[in-house]
């Protein structure tokens, strides 16, 4: 009974069991700082085991440094991370600036009293890293803003935060918008500006812009948008074609075409577009205002019967398979793929050959479906849509972020998970087993599709945390208006959560065909602008 009782204590704790002696075997690698990560927290590692892990890091982050920083007796590393978890209230008050100047950025700055400020501005006058403080203190900044040095004002406009950033909202000459197109931060200046719409004076300076600013293919593309929001075709135009030829990626590509589409509602340029062999969001449009169908991909490929011993469980197997496979010259990357034809290795298999194809031939493969049954074809769909994004049905998938297995579970949800999940598990490498890792990301969705009902809200919520889905879809987006819903696609400030979207959604209407349950893209799309129909937060 005793034992009982001690195994349902330790079980949320989620036990770890990693040795010193196993990580000192372990390539430097991201897996090797998640296995690091664990065992600093482990109960039973001693000051000194700890210091000799850690200094097996390879490019330590503060959640590495702070996990260390409770084993260590190092007077300097205890400082430095007493200082590092400094609030608000700490970094107003504390008599110790040095602390102060550890924890500080241009947005915990920002939210400072201008007494704090002036005494960190007298204390760090020679430094030239702390001369952004001049600007905030500055109560003529709307005035005076051309004054500081644009390099200066990117720094701080792309960093001080969404609140402090409305200060900023001030029209800017045609000459110190150019003298900002050359420093280092422009491009996500210009993201940060067309894609909110608080900024207004500022969104309204980008359109003195004419055609002779140098920038990349995303700039190229937020700048078209912002003046077809304005309806300014004829430079939106110009900007569009700028970002189609300057895009390296198809996708990219694909997106400036849908836009010169949008504004010109011509056929030569839907035409250019289905005729993509990139399965996107935009091409998928196209093929189905041209009634054309998708060939260019596969839902299975040729195994053999025999099982592979190979333990893609392990991080550091799907790591060395990674490099096997970037070794190998192309004329051999489909051999590469036979010999990883066990009825095991799919997704190894498929990871080959899209990559052999240079990826013209896309996989959308449906392996670990013995734990799915119990689910409905439409959820499967949505199962296999984001598993394919998140991970590439890699089991042992690793984000830099420790993100984990097919659907990318994050610790802290694994945790909060494993509390009420019908087979709970015993510690975080679990969630690199298919079984655990899908039944844990199934749960989460149950409780994503009590608020969202639409794949793209889904998969926003999935990727950005359901807070941020909720905040975004009550801040006037997806409304019905004129290039509704996609202006709204295109203006989510979030860039990973927009992009995921975007390709979540479009494998959803690849594996809903692949499940005989064909969706159309268009009908998708014109739902998003209907709120009762795709969330509880605006129906």
């Amino acid at each position: 009974m005793l034992s009982k009782l001690f195994f349902l204590l330790i079980t949320p704790l989620l036990l770890w069991g990693v040795t010193l002696k196993e990580i000192n075997s372990y390539p430097k690698s991201n897996a090797k700082n998640f296995y690091i990560w664990q065992f600093l927290q482990q109960s039973n590692t001693s000051e000194k085991e700890a210091t000799q892990a850690f200094y097996q890091i390879r490019d330590v982050n503060n959640k590495l440094f702070l996990a260390y920083a409770k084993k260590s007796s190092d007077k300097t590393i205890i400082y430095t991370a007493e200082c590092m978890r400094y609030n608000d209230k700490k970094r107003e008050t504390s008599k110790d600036l040095d602390c102060v100047k550890v924890s500080l950025s241009h947005y915990k700055a920002s939210k400072l009293s201008k007494k704090r400020l002036k005494d960190l501005r007298n204390y760090y006058h020679d430094d030239k890293d702390f001369e952004y403080l001049s600007m905030l203190l500055d109560s003529k900044l709307a005035q005076n803003i051309e004054s500081y040095p644009a390099q200066m004002f990117l720094d701080l406009f792309n960093n001080a935060g969404g609140v402090y950033r409305l200060k900023l909202n001030v029209s800017l000459s045609q000459e110190y918008l150019y003298k900002l197109s050359k420093a280092n931060g422009f491009n996500t200046m210009v993201r940060k500006v067309t894609t909110n719409n608080k900024l207004n004076k500022l969104q309204k300076s980008l359109l003195k812009f004419k055609k002779n600013i140098i920038c990349n293919d995303q700039t190229s593309l937020f700048l078209a948008l912002n003046f077809l929001r304005f309806d300014k075709k004829e430079m939106s135009l110009y900007y569009l074609n700028q970002a189609f030829k300057k895009a390296y990626y198809r996708s990219t590509k694909d997106r400036a075409l849908f836009w010169i589409y949008q504004t010109l509602k011509d056929k030569d340029t839907l035409e250019q577009l289905a005729s993509s062999w990139d399965i996107n969001i935009y091409s998928l449009y196209a093929k189905e205002a041209l009634k054309q169908e998708v060939t260019n991909f596969y839902s299975d490929l040729e195994t053999s019967k025999a099982k592979s011993f190979l333990n893609l469980q392990d991080p550091f197997e799907w790591n060395r398979l990674v490099r096997e496979v970037k070794r190998t010259p192309k004329k051999g990357m489909y051999n590469l793929a036979k010999f990883y034809n066990a009825s095991n290795l799919l997704p190894i298999q498929s990871f080959i050959v899209e990559r052999a194809s240079s990826y013209k031939r896309q996989g959308f493969i449906m392996p670990y479906n013995c734990f799915m049954k119990e689910i409905s074809s439409d959820k499967k769909a949505l199962m296999y849509s984001l598993m394919r994004q998140e991970s590439r049905f890699i089991p042992s998938a690793l984000s830099h972020s420790f993100a984990m297995g097919t659907m990318q579970i994050m610790p802290f949800l694994v945790k909060a998970l494993n509390k009420t999940a019908d087979e709970k598990i015993n510690d975080l490498t679990d969630m690199f087993n298919p079984k655990y890792n899908i039944a844990f990301a199934s749960e989460h969705l149950k409780f994503l599709h009590k608020s969202l009902y639409h794949p793209l809200f889904v998969a926003y919520a999935y990727n950005g945390g359901i807070g941020f889905t909720k905040r975004h879809l009550l801040d006037g987006t997806f409304l019905k208006g004129k290039y509704e819903p996609f202006m709204s696609m295109e203006m989510m400030a979030n860039t990973e959560s927009r992009e995921y979207g975007k390709k979540v959604l479009a494998n959803y209407v690849m594996y809903k065909m692949i499940l005989g349950e064909k969706v159309s893209i268009h009908h998708l799309f014109d739902t998003l602008t209907q709120p009762d129909e795709t969330d509880r937060f605006r129906g």
